[in-house]
C-alpha cells in the first residue's frame, strides 16, 4: 500500500473518530431541545420561550414548574416530577441534600447539578 493511500486511511479514520466522540453530545442537545419543545407545546403556552434561568444561570427548586426544572443538567420529565411531588408533600427544599429524598437523584447526580441550583424560599402569601 503505497504511502498517499495509508495516509488517506488514516485522516478518514481520524474524521470518523472525531464524528463518533461528538455524536453523543450533539445528539443529548438535540434530544433535549426536542424535549423542551414538546414540554412547552403541551403546556398550552403560545408565546416564546421563557427564560427559565435566574440572571446567575440557576434554577429556583422551589418555585420551578417541571419544563424549568428539566433544565438541570441529568433531571428529565419523570425526575422534574418526582421533585415537584416531593416539593408538594413535604415542602420546600431547604438544602441541596434534601433533594436525595427525591427517588432517582443520587450524589453522584445531585453533584451534576447542585452549582445550578438556588433554594430560595417561595414568597409567603400576605394574610389579609
Amino acid at each position: 500500500m503505497s504511502p498517499a493511500v495509508r495516509r488517506r486511511i488514516g485522516l478518514a479514520l481520524l474524521i470518523l473518530a472525531i464524528l463518533a466522540a461528538a455524536w453523543p453530545a450533539a445528539r443529548h442537545a438535540w434530544l433535549q431541545r426536542r424535549t423542551e419543545r414538546a414540554v412547552y407545546a403541551a403546556s398550552g403556552r403560545t408565546a416564546a420561550l421563557p427564560e427559565i434561568r435566574l440572571p446567575d444561570g440557576t434554577v429556583d427548586v422551589n418555585s420551578a414548574d417541571l419544563y424549568e426544572l428539566t433544565e438541570l443538567h441529568g433531571i428529565g420529565e419523570s425526575l422534574a416530577q418526582a421533585i415537584l411531588d416531593e416539593r408538594e408533600a413535604h415542602g420546600p427544599f431547604r438544602y441541596p441534600e434534601d433533594l436525595l429524598a427525591v427517588r432517582g437523584i443520587g450524589v453522584k447526580k445531585l453533584a451534576g447539578f447542585r452549582d445550578t441550583l438556588d433554594l430560595s424560599a417561595p414568597e409567603e402569601e400576605a394574610e389579609p
